[in-house]
């Protein structure tokens, strides 16, 4: 399945698309909204070629996304089409395990497109478009259905946004570019809901969701001369809410927005016992991949993430102290 970085990587997944039938369209477990948007953009874009087109996911769709879901061709895992696809699209997923268990149903034979913003990404793909400059998966997207002069719908436009607005923190994060902007303006001259994206996304929180927020803020610490920032999201907090953990995304920002602080993260209780997630947030130029890389993760230099086999106590204090060390030796170098 292994592959190299081709030079024109748009006209060879058109040659693809135009010689195969049947298609599969995955994203990394706990998928965000770059994940969702990529995903059902490119769906409604190969249906509109009037291809056999399904998505099929590890973890279910956080509520704030299921008003851009299909009504139809979308699964999460155990379920699977009847369909065997030819080719697979892994989009936003650094390496083929982040795909979770949709890596065992993928077949031995068929053509993995690899679509990609991480720095961490492994190119696991017979095709690999792996663009670390851009914003989100979905201007990448965005980039290659327009270079197979693919209409952009609504619809399309709509799901393209999410992906781009979620992932750049509403324009706010250092990935904002021009590009971005300028992506973002041709989505809403497309036709992309931008309102209903913004009240859907970011203005409909359900009470017991605020009431999870104020837990989750309590347990606010300081470390470092007040340069780490830590909160934590137990199992117990999630049961007493009844919020699915797959809902808390954006409770990895909280932390990094306390003022002085470079770098904050937010560690959870993951369904696995004893495992802990860990999602990374800074700024000022610290690289987060890297502390990530060291626990086995990855992702971006301002946003990472990785699971570490533990109680949240524990794990802290492991993770803390490989962020003082980091923060040293860049103070020390600079």
């Amino acid at each position: 399945m292994k592959g190299t970085t081709i030079m024109k990587p748009c006209e060879e997944i058109h040659n693809v698309v135009k010689n195969h039938q049947h298609f599969l369209i995955t994203t990394h477990v706990r998928s965000d909204g770059d994940g969702i948007g990529s995903e059902i953009a490119l769906y409604h874009a190969l249906v509109g070629m009037g291809k056999t087109v399904c998505i099929v996911n590890d973890s279910p769709t956080p509520q704030i996304y299921k008003f851009i879901v299909p009504p139809e061709g979308m699964y999460i895992h155990p379920q699977t089409p009847k369909d065997r696809p030819e080719v697979v699209f892994a989009l936003d997923s650094p390496t083929l395990e982040r795909l979770g268990k949709i890596q065992e149903i993928i077949p031995p034979d068929a053509v993995i497109i690899n679509i990609d913003h991480h720095i961490s990404n492994e190119y696991f793909g017979a095709i690999n478009w792996v663009t670390e400059h851009m914003c989100a998966t979905g201007e990448i997207i965005l980039s290659l259905l327009k270079g197979m002069s693919i209409d952009i719908t609504p619809d399309i436009a709509t799901a393209l946004y999410v992906s781009i607005v979620t992932d750049t923190g509403r324009f706010m994060h250092s990935n904002t570019t021009p590009a971005a902007l300028k992506a973002a303006a041709f989505l809403i001259e497309c036709g992309a809901r931008h309102e209903e994206i913004s009240r859907n996304v970011y203005n409909t929180n359900p009470f017991n969701l605020l009431q999870l927020h104020a837990q989750v803020l309590n347990t606010a610490k300081l470390h470092a001369g007040n340069r780490i920032a830590t909160v934590w999201l137990t199992k117990e907090m999630l049961e007493k809410t009844q919020i699915n953990a797959i809902d808390t995304q954006e409770f990895a920002d909280i932390p990094v927005s306390i003022d002085g602080v470079t770098v904050g993260v937010l560690f959870r209780d993951m369904t696995k016992p004893n495992w802990v997630k860990v999602s990374f947030r800074s700024r000022n130029g610290f690289d987060v991949n890297e502390i990530a890389g060291e626990f086995g993760g990855g992702g971006h230099k301002y946003a990472a993430g990785c699971e570490i086999e533990g109680n949240i106590a524990g794990v802290q204090q492991l993770v803390v102290e490989a962020l003082e060390e980091a923060l040293l030796q860049k103070n020390s170098s600079s």
